[in-house]
């Protein structure tokens, strides 16, 4: 009989382990599937609006924006992580919004 080596349990399971064979294609995929849009040119009157909705916000509030990302509009919803007014900026969850891509912003709570 030959001489195989025991393996701990956990080193054999790790020989199973599930493989992407192709990294970042499902990303890929994904992006292929959104609906490409072409940006919206606000008005007046909705200009002055979002202005002066950014000039309430604070850092800790929640809110929820759409706004204008490389080919289409997305909504997300979190919390302000950061107003950053020299560079015209929002960061909400880790993703930092130009001002000047916002279609629509709503204040819907303060996080404490």
């Amino acid at each position: 009989m030959a001489n195989v080596p025991n393996r701990r349990l956990p080193d054999r399971a790790m020989q199973f382990a599930p493989f992407a064979a192709l990294k970042g294609y499902y990303e890929t995929v994904r992006k292929q599937e959104r609906i490409t849009q072409p940006k919206k040119e606000l008005g007046d009157e909705e200009a002055k609006i979002i202005s002066d909705t950014l000039n309430t916000l604070r850092v800790g509030m929640t809110v929820k924006i759409r706004y204008y990302d490389i080919d289409s509009y997305i909504t997300i919803e979190g919390t302000i992580t950061e107003v950053n007014e020299p560079y015209h900026r929002l960061k909400v969850n880790k993703i930092s919004i130009p001002f000047s891509d916002i279609y629509l912003i709503c204040i819907t709570g303060i996080s404490l």
